[in-house]
């Protein structure tokens, strides 16, 4: 099997570069909620940037670490891991966006997205795009804009069951608006 950049097979790859491209609109069913983006910041082992490293926590999509020790076969233990998600996603709805990215990298034949393999926040503007690393959004009102922005997304959505997150969504920015992260926690740890 011909491997390419973190060992991915071609296909993987392509999987993976559909994910990157869609990153930014996931992070409405991935990271729903205004206190996912406490967590989702440059330098804190987290997924601040959309990109695919290797062995990088700081990669929103990493490629997870292998050994050959007493034997083992790396090719068993081949992982990507998406890191922008938290618990108060629905699981369905994050697991259908990540596959639905992925197909479309598959379908449209996509070349996979170079490796980012240090902290994305250390490299500047020049690198960032000649890496095609982007900022992901910094707060649920930015990730559903990039979501009503990502005409594949749009299309993989039923009308109104993206009319009703939409609009659940936006209720709940409503009842968090003005809480500092203290008291923003406590609500969500009270929910959760």
């Amino acid at each position: 099997m011909r491997r390419g950049p973190g060992a991915l097979s071609e296909a993987a790859g392509r999987f993976c570069a559909g994910v990157v491209r869609h990153m930014p609109g996931l992070l409405a069913l991935t990271a729903p909620s205004p206190v996912s983006y406490l967590r989702l910041q440059p330098h804190h082992w987290s997924a601040a940037y959309a990109c695919l490293g290797e062995r990088n926590r700081e990669a929103a999509l990493r490629i997870c670490p292998v050994t050959s020790l007493g034997g083992a076969d790396p090719d068993r233990q081949m992982n990507v891991e998406f890191r922008a998600a938290d618990a108060t996603a629905n699981p369905y709805f994050a697991l259908w966006g990540l596959i639905m990215a992925g197909l479309a990298g598959l379908q449209g034949e996509l070349s996979p997205p170079p490796l980012v393999n240090q902290d994305p926040a250390s490299l500047d503007e020049a690198e960032l795009a000649r890496l095609g690393v982007r900022r992901l959004p910094g707060d649920l009102p930015a990730a559903l804009a990039a979501f009503r922005a990502d005409a594949l997304l749009q299309r993989w959505v039923p009308a109104t069951l993206r009319d009703c997150l939409l609009a659940v969504k936006e209720k709940e920015l409503a009842l968090a608006a003005g809480l500092d992260p203290a008291a923003l926690c406590a609500r969500y740890a009270a929910v959760y």
